[in-house]
């Protein structure tokens, strides 16, 4: 079994923490509206984490390449 790097620990807390932003995004959407001030916010901080994990991602898949 492969030990748990803390890349692997970020990327999960990452993941989660997408999966949350997300959910409380669809119900401010439910509650205030699509465009609402407060949707669109939360929209952002949901951005924010994509971007995030993308870009450990994109940075772990480079570093793996760069050791072959």
């Amino acid at each position: 079994m492969r030990k748990l790097t803390t890349e692997d620990m970020r990327n999960e807390y990452l993941y989660e923490a997408i999966v949350e932003k997300r959910e409380e995004m669809h119900d401010m959407a439910d509650d205030f509206g699509i465009e609402s001030a407060k949707t669109l916010s939360v929209s952002q901080e949901l951005d924010n984490l994509i971007n995030l994990y993308i870009r450990d991602k994109l940075e772990e898949k480079s570093y793996n390449l760069s050791k072959n």
